[in-house]
C-alpha cells in the first residue's frame, strides 16, 4: 500500500501510476489484439462493428468509471485524514452502485442499442452484426463494472498493485480467449464480445477474493451513513459522469459524420482510436495518481505538496508525450499494417496518426491537470472543459467543415478540441500553476516543499 503524503511528491505520483499504467496497458493491449485479430479474421467490416458500438459501450463503462472516481476520491481523503473506520459505509455504497449500475445496464443493452445506432445512421448488415456484437458484450457488464468498482477500492487504498494484478489477469485471459474464439473457432465479432464478458467475470472473481484477504472491511450495518455516502457520491461523481456522457454522446455524432463516408474510414477511426487510448494510457494513470495524491494530502491539511506534485508531474507529462508522438508518427505505417490489409484504410490510419499526434502533448498536459482538480474536489472544472473542448469546438469544426474539406476536417477538429480544453484548464488553475515562486514563500510553505522534495 503507497502513503501518498509522505516522500518526494513526483516519485509518489509515479510511484502509484506505474503499477495502474502496467495494467491498464495490458487492458489496451487485449482492445489492440481484439481489433488486429478482429481485422485480421474477419475483416474491414469487422473493425466497423467495432468502432459503431464504441460510443455506446463508452458511454456506460465511462459514466460509471466517473462514478467510481468518486468513491476513490471519497477513500483517499479518508485515508489521509485518518479515519479508517469510515470506510465500511464507502464500501457498501459502491457495491450498491454497481449492482443496480450492472443491472441496469444490462437491461439497457437489451431494448435501446438498436434505437441508438439508428440515431448514429447504422443500418442494414452492419447495425444487425452490431447490435448481436454488444448484446452479447452485455453478458459481461457484471464482470466490468464490478472489476471497475475493485479497482476504484484499492486506488483509493493506495493500493495501486492490487489494480494492476486485477486488470492485468484480466487482459491476458481476454487476450486468450478472443484469440481461441476468433481465430481458432472462426466465431466472429460476437467470439471477441463473448471473450471480453468472460474475462471480466474472471477478474471480478480474484479482485474480490484478494479484496476480501488483504484489505478486509468488518463492522455491522450502517444505514444512514450510506445513504449519505451515495447522496456524496452521486454529488461528487455526477459532473464526472456527466462528461463521460458528453463525450459519448459526441463520439456518436462523429460516428454519424465518419460513417456517411463508408466501413473502411470508420474501420480507421477504429483503428486510430485504439491507438490512442493505449499510448494515452500512462497520463490518464498519472491522471488518477495526481487525484489521489492531491486528496491525499488536501486531507492532510498539506495543500502546497499537493501544488508541487502537480507541477512536477506536468513537467514529466510534457518530456513523456513528445517522445510518445514521435514513435507512434515514425511506426505509422507498421501501425496501420497489423489491423488490416486493406490500402484505403491503411493510408487514412497513416494520415489520420500524422495530423494529431503532433499536438498530443496538449491532450496529456490537460488530462494530468484534471486529476489535480478532480483531488481538489473541483470536478465541474473538468465537465466544463468537455462541453467547452468537444461540444463547442470539435463536434461544430467536424460538422461544418466536413463537407468542404472532407475527412481530414474531423481529423484536424480534434486538435482544435486539445487547444480549447487546455485553456481552459490552465485558466482553472491559473493560481496552482502561477503561483507566487519559492523564494518569495514563506519560511514555513518552504519547508513543506523541501520536505516534499527529500528523496
Amino acid at each position: 500500500m503507497t502513503d501518498m503524503t509522505t516522500g518526494p511528491a513526483l516519485r509518489r505520483i509515479v510511484g502509484f501510476a506505474l503499477p495502474l499504467t502496467a495494467a491498464n496497458l495490458l487492458q489496451q493491449g487485449y482492445l489492440l489484439v481484439d481489433s488486429i485479430i478482429v481485422g485480421r479474421y474477419v475483416g474491414v467490416t469487422g473493425l466497423a462493428v467495432v468502432g459503431a458500438t464504441g460510443p455506446l459501450f463508452y458511454l456506460l463503462n465511462a459514466m460509471f468509471i466517473g462514478l467510481g472516481t468518486a468513491f476513490t476520491i471519497r477513500l483517499a481523503h479518508l485515508r489521509g485524514a485518518g479515519q479508517h473506520e469510515d470506510r465500511r459505509a464507502v464500501v457498501r455504497a459502491l457495491t450498491l452502485t454497481t449492482v443496480a449500475w450492472s443491472v441496469g445496464c444490462v437491461a439497457l443493452a437489451t431494448v435501446l442499442a438498436g434505437p441508438a445506432l439508428a440515431l448514429m445512421g447504422i443500418d442494414g448488415t452492419l447495425a444487425a452484426d452490431a447490435q448481436g456484437f454488444f448484446r452479447m458484450l452485455s453478458l459481461g457488464f457484471p464482470g466490468i463494472f464490478g472489476t471497475a468498482a475493485v479497482s476504484a477500492y484499492f486506488r483509493g487504498l493506495g493500493d495501486s498493485r492490487a489494480a494492476m494484478w486485477v486488470q492485468g489477469f484480466g487482459s491476458v485471459v481476454n487476450v486468450v480467449l478472443v484469440w481461441f474464439l476468433v481465430a481458432v473457432l472462426d466465431a466472429g465479432v460476437s467470439g471477441a464480445a463473448l471473450a471480453t464478458a468472460a474475462a471480466s467475470t474472471l477478474a471480478l472473481v480474484v479482485g474480490l477474493a484478494h479484496a476480501a484477504r488483504a484489505h478486509p472491511v468488518t463492522g455491522g450495518r450502517s444505514t444512514p451513513a450510506v445513504r449519505s455516502e451515495l447522496r456524496d457520491a452521486v454529488r461528487l461523481g455526477l459532473p464526472l459522469a456527466s462528461q463521460h456522457v458528453i463525450l459519448a454522446v459526441g463520439i456518436m455524432v462523429l460516428v454519424w459524420v465518419i460513417q456517411r463516408y463508408g466501413d473502411t474510414v470508420l474501420a480507421a477511426f477504429t483503428v486510430v482510436s485504439r491507438v490512442e487510448l493505449f499510448t494515452g494510457m500512462l497520463f490518464l494513470d498519472l491522471s488518477g495518481a495526481t487525484t489521489a495524491f492531491v486528496a491525499q494530502n488536501l486531507g492532510l491539511g498539506d495543500r502546497l505538496r499537493a501544488r508541487h506534485g502537480l507541477v512536477r508531474t506536468i513537467g514529466l507529462t510534457v518530456g513523456l508525450s513528445v517522445l510518445v508522438a514521435a514513435v507512434v508518427i515514425l511506426a505509422r505505417s507498421p501501425i496501420a499494417g497489423l489491423f488490416t490489409d486493406d490500402p484505403a484504410a491503411r493510408t487514412l490510419t497513416e494520415r489520420y496518426i500524422t495530423i494529431i499526434y503532433p499536438f498530443l502533448p496538449l491532450y496529456t498536459v490537460m488530462v494530468v491537470a484534471h486529476g489535480y482538480l478532480n483531488g481538489a474536489r473541483r470536478t465541474t472544472a473538468p465537465l466544463i472543459c468537455t462541453v467547452i473542448a468537444f461540444v463547442l469546438v470539435q463536434i461544430p469544426v467536424a460538422y461544418l467543415l466536413n463537407g468542404p474539406f472532407g475527412i481530414d476536417a474531423v481529423m484536424w477538429a480534434q486538435v482544435a478540441g486539445w487547444s480549447a480544453g487546455l485553456t481552459y484548464t490552465l485558466f482553472c488553475l491559473r493560481e496552482v500553476l502561477f503561483a507566487r515562486p519559492a523564494a518569495a514563500l514563506t519560511p514555513a510553505e518552504t519547508t513543506v516543499i523541501r520536505r516534499g522534495d527529500r528523496a
